[in-house]
């Protein structure tokens, strides 16, 4: 194996990119670029120079025809790791990635390979108020939390936290991280209202900062990125700044941080 640099690992997610908007469009499927990649593709055209992933967001509505056809119409290479089919089994996202690279991460302590990869989260309809919403999400970002305790290695964290992370982890075995998950998912769904006007992305990195107006995400826009044309958020301007505010300045270089460590060619 060798490691790979950003500009390897750019070109590798430019071409997972490009066949999961390939399989969108044929499908009619809407997705929309979310958190950095949405603000690479406004402030720089294409990737933030150092990051080294991108995310995306579907409709929970259209996430089955998704799964379906990325099975079906993905290049040989490429594979979609979920919950369900063990590739990625302690989230409620997927990943789509490309097998002949690898990304070394580990699950409940036992190591974990996916390759390079791109990552598409379900977008779910809020409540009927936003106030109901939010104590919703709150509800939902305090079970995320103890799912990560449940499967993140203990000695990443320190003090108390640490104490009940390991205290977690003899309690409990992987298959209640499943369970607790399957549990999250199904109230997201049961509790969602298509005409709340609200658009969230429970997974995301933000949390109740991913609570936006369906007017905001609109229709899905087209932007150029790195020689493809990407789709994002109607309103991109409103959208970043409610995610990073002065979403147009550049953080302090020591902020600017790549992280290739364990990535690699097979």
């Amino acid at each position: 194996m060798r490691a790979i640099d950003i500009d390897e690992c750019h070109g590798i997610l430019l071409s997972i990119a490009a066949a999961f908007d390939a399989i969108c469009r044929r499908h009619a499927i809407p997705y929309y670029m979310l958190g950095g990649t949405m603000l690479g593709a406004v402030r720089h055209g294409g990737f933030i120079p150092w990051d080294d992933d991108m995310d995306f967001g579907v409709p929970r509505s259209d996430f089955p025809r998704l799964l379906a056809s990325l099975a079906k119409e993905l290049p040989a290479h490429m594979r979609v790791l979920t919950r369900d089919n063990g590739g990625f089994p302690v989230s409620n996202y997927i990943k789509i990635d490309d097998s002949r690279t690898l990304a070394a991460d580990c699950w409940m302590g036992r190591a974990a390979e996916t390759g390079v990869n791109i990552d598409v989260f379900p977008l779910d309809d809020g409540l009927q108020t936003a106030a109901g919403t939010r104590r919703f999400a709150s509800y939902i970002y305090f079970l995320l939390a103890l799912k990560d305790y449940i499967c993140m290695d203990p000695e990443r964290r320190r003090g108390m936290k640490r104490a009940v992370a390991r205290l977690l982890r003899a309690l409990c075995a992987r298959r209640c991280a499943v369970k607790l998950l399957k549990y999250i998912d199904r109230s997201i769904v049961r509790r969602a209202m298509p005409d709340s006007g609200l658009r969230i992305n429970f997974y995301g990195k933000w949390k109740k900062r991913e609570i936006v107006s369906e007017k905001i995400f609109g229709q899905p826009r087209a932007y150029p990125f790195r020689g493809l044309t990407l789709c994002g958020v109607e309103d991109a301007g409103a959208y970043l700044a409610q995610l990073y505010g002065d979403y147009m300045r550049l953080p302090p270089e020591c902020e600017r941080n790549v992280h290739l460590a364990g990535m690699s060619m097979k």
